[in-house]
């Protein structure tokens, strides 16, 4: 699962992006950022609006009016993201302009569980972070969730092809990196 910072990271890199998938994490933390800064920004305009003797008419002189006009376009992008991610394609965005129930239509849309596998609008959002490294290569990733498989075999005795190949490793690495310096 992605963490509320690599999610808004995503989401502001891919700013224009409407190619991809994103998961579902990725989408609610960024509509939970949207929805307290906006309530933020609301509430200072509260008081920006309370405070002065005459307020001003000009709606671009209020912190939400900006705010909204600058997460539109990520807000937009995320979520034909976030469609495209559960297997649909980005038109189904436009059921947000049938009221009341085209957003609870949305809100089901936007809950529902990702594709595991590939679709037609790419790999799942995680999979970079999932692909595991042969032995010896160090162009790709590292699976975090690896190391934990070694508690599967914790008791299981190793054969004398495992045994081999170990002794092989020690090996390869003993003339790759010390014996080489010397």
């Amino acid at each position: 699962m992605i963490g509320p910072i690599a999610a808004l990271e995503s989401v502001f890199f891919k700013y224009f992006t409407l190619r991809g998938r994103a998961s579902r994490a990725e989408y609610w933390w960024f509509v939970l950022f949207y929805t307290l800064a906006l309530i933020a920004a609301i509430f200072m305009d509260v008081l920006q609006f309370t405070s002065a003797d005459q307020s001003s008419l000009n709606p671009f002189s209020y912190t939400s009016v900006w705010f909204s006009l600058l997460t539109v376009i990520p807000m937009f992008t995320v979520t034909i993201r976030r469609l495209h991610d559960s297997g649909r394609s980005g038109l189904w965005y436009f059921l947000f302009l049938v009221p009341v129930v085209g957003g609870i239509i949305m809100i089901v849309l936007m809950v529902a569980p990702s594709e595991q596998d590939d679709n037609i609008y790419g790999p799942p959002p995680l999979a970079q972070l999932r692909a595991t490294r042969p032995s010896g290569s160090g162009t790709a990733r590292r699976d975090p969730m690896q190391a934990y498989a070694i508690l599967d075999r914790v008791d299981e005795e190793p054969t004398p092809e495992m045994v081999e190949a170990r002794r092989e490793e020690i090996r390869e690495y003993y003339r790759t990196r010390v014996a080489s310096r010397a």
